[in-house]
């Protein structure tokens, strides 16, 4: 079975545009599926001003996308002990939790095309930056279901732009990293999805320095899917 993905514009006379077919689909959240930016600029506009650096919050702006807070927060505070990092990484992930509740949107279409995918039974995976119970809270606060199988930052070591996390999610789902199509937003998950080899469709203007040849959409809306096989 393959899954192929196609875009219209909305004109009843036009065929369908096709973006991508695969076998299955991995999809990152926080700008793919999770209009969560709102909540992130708070919460790194916090970290940057509690520690020195409020000059340096474009930088770490910049950097963060994509990325794991524990990654950001080693990159920005080199000097200080994994231990200290650590802790302070623990107390970001709790507070952003609480700055989450209520404040999340759907980016356009991506509940429905979720839906889409999960019902007519297409291999699918979540592969988020995002721990586990932030995930959640940011998922169900958009209306956004979520996957059965999904790899958070709680499970690899390297997150993006290391490959490991897309690599982890085709071995669950039992599909070869070829045949899955990564739906993506940021310079490090697009990375990340080039490194494993895998299929790739950017969501959003993000990601300047893409190969032109890599299909693009604004956001999910008019996007249907097609089942084959």
């Amino acid at each position: 079975m393959s899954v192929q993905l196609l875009s219209s514009s909305g004109g009843s006379t036009e065929e369908p545009v096709p973006l991508a077919r695969a076998e299955a689909v991995l999809c990152d959240m926080d700008g793919t599926l999770v209009d969560s930016s709102a909540v992130v600029e708070s919460m790194w506009s916090s970290f940057a001003r509690d520690y020195g650096m409020s000059e340096r919050f474009d930088e770490i702006m910049a950097y963060s996308p994509g990325r794991t807070g524990l990654d950001t927060i080693r990159r920005f505070l080199p000097t200080l002990a994994a231990e200290e990092r650590d802790a302070i990484y623990e107390r970001f992930a709790r507070e952003e939790i609480v700055r989450t509740a209520g404040r999340m949107a759907e980016i356009p279409g991506a509940a429905a095309l979720v839906t889409a995918l999960i019902e007519v039974g297409v291999p699918l995976a979540l592969v988020t930056s995002a721990p586990i119970e932030l995930m959640r809270v940011r998922m169900e606060e958009a209306g956004v279901p979520i996957p059965s199988v999904v790899v958070s930052a709680d499970d690899v070591e390297r997150g993006k732009p290391d490959p490991d996390a897309y690599l982890m999610a085709a071995e669950l789902l039992g599909m070869p990293i070829a045949s899955c199509l990564v739906l993506e937003d940021a310079a490090s998950g697009y990375i990340a999805a080039q490194r494993a080899g895998a299929q790739i469709l950017l969501v959003g203007d993000g990601v300047p320095e893409a190969d032109p040849s890599t299909p693009r959409i604004p956001d999910f809306t008019g996007v249907s899917v097609t089942i084959d096989g």
